[in-house]
């Protein structure tokens, strides 16, 4: 077991598996009965669940019964840590008080954000983006806790510029927007030209030289796999937790040119929304370059090793039937068998999972480590780390690259795209025609929206494409028309700090 702090409550997360089991707290957070074998294998509803445990063994029932319920089970792993997180610092902060979740109070709340937000002798202060996502957070815990635990009602929503309900009768609904967080900051996004994107990988992943020449002594490790990865995110406009979670089996069926069309599972993608991706030619030879080297011989490592009949896998493809439905074999057990739509498959599920191959097992999951075992989506900071590192060495001032900022990228090329084509097809129709068009195929907004999956336009709008939000349709329309449409974007993004052009100034 992790643990998050050393305080009084202490935050784990369960394990795969409890090599002795002998911890009675443990056993009582997780509601299993005891058992006499030197190492238990956990059910998969219970793994990496958080769960909080005091320094004299004491269980946080509230805290604990919350993690357990369906509503977290059914949330993104993400989700559940980032709100045990919040939720560890508060519970301490009022043990340091003596005062128990149900009897915080307005006082506790504000002096709790002071604390967070301000206080200089806290050397953890937190941004305001953080602090709302503490109250999104105590929001849900709270609204669990009030339903199901007699609890207060503290919150009256769980937006992040939620008003706070106080959890006192004395002040039953009055509100206040004293919790909301003050000066929350946008992300600092920045958005790189295709041709930036270009330059960042052939120096950063594959160790060019600045002037685009190889290196004679360069000895590359997984580098067909890294830019395979880097190609597959700016290429689909996925986020990295839903392109690092595709299993081999999702892109077997490609087109022979152009575009290839694949879904995302509901399972996999932000908000359980799964949606259709895109990804071109080039990207999915990528992808098969990596297969066939790289992957091919982690393979080999994970088999020499023994890894792929370890306890780390738990069911075995079998067999893919129509619509995407896997028949799955237990690992152990041969005659155990079930069914499973691929869209139901979460991350760590995947994870899970091998197919027989001719030469033995090998993992279901497409991205790799050296040593065979499922690359998990944290694991490509450190990829974008060195990749950055090398372009600082090569002597590139400016040229920074993290993984959110391909889908930002993404977004924008294909804004660039979709108003080229909608310029050309407005220049030779008529106004009625035009109202037609709008209605069949939208406008290049939506055309963005449908491409990165987002249910809301406006997260489109003011987030991804945020450097076109204050251009009027009509002059962009207007631009359109010239011979010159990617100068004319040039020129207009150009004026922005946050859009890095290639260094001749180009959008290419």
């Amino acid at each position: 077991m992790s643990t998050y702090a050393e305080r009084f409550w202490k935050l784990y997360y369960v394990p795969r598996s409890v090599p002795v089991y002998d911890e009675t707290a443990f056993s009582r957070a997780l509601d299993l009965s005891d058992s006499s074998d030197a190492t238990i294998q956990l059910p998969a509803r219970l793994v990496s669940r958080p769960f909080l445990i005091s320094q004299a063994g004491e269980l946080h029932t509230a805290v604990n019964s919350f993690f357990a319920s369906a509503k977290m089970r059914n949330r993104a792993e993400d989700t559940n840590k980032r709100y045990a997180r919040s939720l560890v610092v508060w519970v301490e902060f009022l043990h340091g008080r003596g005062v128990s979740w149900k009897e915080a109070d307005e006082e506790d709340l504000l002096d709790f954000k002071f604390w967070r937000r301000h206080d200089t002798e806290n050397s953890g202060r937190i941004a305001g983006s953080s602090w709302a996502s503490d109250l999104a957070a105590f929001s849900e815990f709270y609204r669990w806790a009030q339903a199901r635990l007699d609890g207060p009602p503290l919150f009256a929503s769980n937006r992040s510029n939620a008003r706070v309900r106080y959890p006192f009768t004395s002040h039953v609904g009055r509100e206040s927007s004293d919790l909301r967080p003050t000066a929350v900051r946008r992300a600092s996004v920045k958005w790189l030209s295709p041709g930036a994107v270009v330059r960042w990988r052939n120096v950063g992943i594959h160790g060019l030289t600045a002037d685009g020449e190889e290196r004679v002594r360069w000895r590359p490790r997984s580098q067909s796999r890294d830019a395979a990865f880097v190609d597959g995110l700016y290429g689909s406009g996925l986020r990295v937790q839903e392109w690092s979670s595709v299993l081999v089996e999702e892109l077997s069926r490609r087109s022979l040119q152009g575009y290839s069309t694949f879904r995302l599972a509901d399972a996999c993608a932000k908000g359980g929304r799964g949606h259709a991706f895109w990804l071109r030619e080039d990207a999915l030879n990528a992808v098969a370059v990596y297969v066939e080297t790289d992957r091919a011989r982690a393979v080999r490592r994970g088999r020499a090793s023994g890894l792929y009949e370890s306890d780390q896998f738990s069911h075995v493809i079998q067999e893919v039937r129509s619509r995407e439905v896997l028949i799955l074999r237990d690992h152990k057990q041969d005659s155990r068998t079930a069914s499973v739509r691929m869209n139901d498959l979460s991350p760590a599920e995947r994870s899970r999972l091998l197919v027989d191959e001719k030469d033995g097992y090998a993992p279901a999951m497409l991205w790799l480590n050296e040593d065979g075992t499922p690359r998990r989506k944290g694991a490509w900071t450190k990829t974008f780390e060195r990749a950055n590192a090398r372009v600082r060495r090569a002597g590139i001032e400016g040229l920074i690259c993290h993984p959110h900022m391909l889908r930002h990228s993404f977004a924008l090329r294909w804004f660039a795209v979709g108003r080229t084509i909608w310029s050309r097809q407005r220049s030779a129709i008529d106004d009625d025609h035009e109202r037609d068009f709008r209605e069949q195929f939208g406008d290049t907004w939506s055309l963005v929206q449908t491409m990165l999956g987002h249910s809301d336009v406006s997260t489109t709008k003011e987030t991804y494409l945020e450097p076109f939000r204050n251009l009027e349709a009509k002059l962009l329309l207007e631009y359109g028309r010239t011979a010159l449409d990617s100068e004319t974007l040039v020129g207009l993004l150009g004026q922005d700090p946050r859009v890095r052009l290639s260094d001749n100034g180009s959008w290419e």
